[in-house]
């Protein structure tokens, strides 16, 4: 009896404190994140953003109910997120959950603030249909609002979140010029960098010709021209750096021209002020075994499109421990060079990046043949430089910093039909470049957060076929080698039962 009634007390205590956590966690949430790069922990840059808030966000949720479970898995841990949100803002934040499919009205409303439906596959009872679902959200700050149109598995929900709360609370955005007159190319073909670095700052457009004060701007951005710079332009930049300016270049040393198959050097002056610095671009293609794609197209009796590695497209996974690089995993360019350090130590030089083991390099001009059989003679400089800053006194006794990479065409969209879409952590690169240069942490560690690229190790010819054949010979000579085993075990039975006076 007293047995029984222990169990009834312990039972009665279990349920109590069960009880009590639900109401307590109601009024007060928290979690703990495991992950590897702390997806479900706020960066310590958004609650800085958050902190910095002084009028009210309103975030309306346009979402549909009944949704699939992986969809419904999403959409609550960004309800999740948002209630931290609100709690780092001192509940500054007001959310409020809408149903458009409920009426015709709500819906309209969704669509007219740019949240449209899209189709779903729903299995129910057996059968698939297609139901249509709102997945969005508007947040609003005084009369600016900002729309995410639709949130899906994979989104990078807290750095969209935090650059919509910073866009629409920030008042006074720093500058940053652009240099144009020498063929660069224009902003309209580099939306994606705009679109990024518009959170922060504001863009300019600058003519060195013109009578424009630099001191103005928080960094001056260099990108591919191809027309030369004269001597005046550059005293002019050498006034910024003596002024403790920062300057990113972009610099297009050779060009590939893939219409003509042909591949060429690229003279604008910019090469011999870079030395002058330090940093030497050599006229030469880098060729990389790790390497992009380009689509042919192969002819036959049916013309079809195929891939084909292309090792003047280097794919970049190897970076240096900085702030510029921090978080960043993969960089795509396009024809670049090499760059190597000639200057004295009085300045401080880092490699940011680097190609892989398997790299050479093309002295310009040089003739492309897709169809080129590559062999390891061909990739004799392991581990080339790509991308690099300086920071000390470059010009004066002031610092200031100077940040390179050997390709001006790596965040070019391009324009129309034209246009492509640039690997995310290409725009990081500049992002967080500029950034460093303008002495300013800005979303360098949200840009990054989440994981991006997670290639397979790159294996020699060699592993790869011993690999291939222990994969096929091992099992097999296990299964001999137990074959062996068990036929000694019954030879030694058979004897030890053959033996007189053993008794069966």
């Amino acid at each position: 009896m007293r047995f029984k009634n222990n169990i009834i007390v312990h039972l009665v205590v279990v349920l109590s404190c069960l009880i009590l956590l639900n109401i307590v966690s109601s009024y007060i949430f928290f979690r703990v994140d495991f992950t590897a790069d702390k997806r479900y922990t706020l960066d310590k840059e958004t609650k800085k953003i958050l902190r910095e808030v002084k009028d009210p966000i309103i975030i309306t949720l346009y979402i549909s109910e009944d949704l699939p479970p992986d969809i419904s898995r999403t959409i609550s841990d960004f309800k999740h997120l948002l209630t931290e949100y609100n709690k780092h803002s001192s509940k500054r934040i007001e959310i409020e959950e809408v149903n458009p499919n409920s009426n015709e009205e709500l819906e309209m409303k969704a669509i007219e603030v740019g949240i449209h439906p899209v189709p779903l596959e729903v299995r129910e009872k057996d059968q698939v249909k297609v139901q249509k679902v709102f997945l969005g959200l508007v947040i609003q700050v005084g009369d600016k609002s900002e729309t995410i149109p639709l949130i899906h598995p994979g989104i990078a929900m807290e750095y969209n979140l935090s650059t919509m709360i910073k866009r629409l609370t920030i008042r006074d955005k720093s500058k940053i010029g652009y240099i144009v007159g020498h063929g660069e190319p224009v902003l309209a073909t580099l939306d994606q960098m705009t679109k990024e670095l518009s959170v922060l700052y504001d863009i300019d457009r600058i003519n060195l010709n013109k009578n424009v004060d630099l001191s103005d701007y928080k960094a001056i951005i260099i990108l591919s021209p191809f027309e030369e710079i004269s001597s005046r332009e550059f005293k002019r930049l050498d006034n910024y750096l003596g002024a403790g300016g920062g300057i990113f270049v972009g610099i297009d040393r050779v060009n590939g021209i893939l219409n003509h198959g042909i591949g060429v050097g690229v003279n604008t002056n910019l090469e011999t002020w870079l030395e002058k610095k330090g940093i030497l671009v050599e006229d030469a293609f880098i060729v990389d075994r790790k390497c992009s794609t380009v689509t042919v197209q192969e002819k036959g009796y049916f013309s079809y499109p195929q891939q084909v590695n292309f090792p003047y497209l280097p794919l970049i996974t190897d970076f240096s421990d900085h702030s510029i690089t921090d978080g960043i995993e993969a960089m795509i360019l396009q024809f670049a060079s090499p760059i190597t350090y000639v200057g004295d130590s009085t300045l401080v030089y880092t490699e940011l990046a680097w190609t892989s083991k398997m790299s050479g390099k093309v002295k310009a001009p040089v003739s492309f043949n897709i169809g080129q059989v590559w062999r390891p003679s061909d990739f004799l400089y392991p581990r080339e430089t790509v991308a690099a800053p300086l920071r000390g006194p470059i010009v004066s006794d002031q610092e200031a910093r100077l940040c390179v990479i050997g390709d001006g065409n790596f965040i070019v969209n391009g324009v129309g039909k034209q246009r492509i879409t640039i690997q995310p952590d290409n725009i990081n690169f500049i992002a967080n470049a500029v950034d460093w240069l303008s002495d300013d942490s800005g979303l360098m560690s949200l840009r990054t957060k989440g994981v991006q690229s997670r290639p397979l190790n790159e294996l020699s010819d060699s592993r790869i076929l011993f690999i291939k054949y222990f994969n096929f010979l091992f099992p097999l000579l296990l299964v001999v080698l137990l074959g062996i085993v068990q036929f000694r075990q019954r030879s030694r039975k058979r004897s030890r039962l053959m033996r007189p006076g053993v008794v069966k």
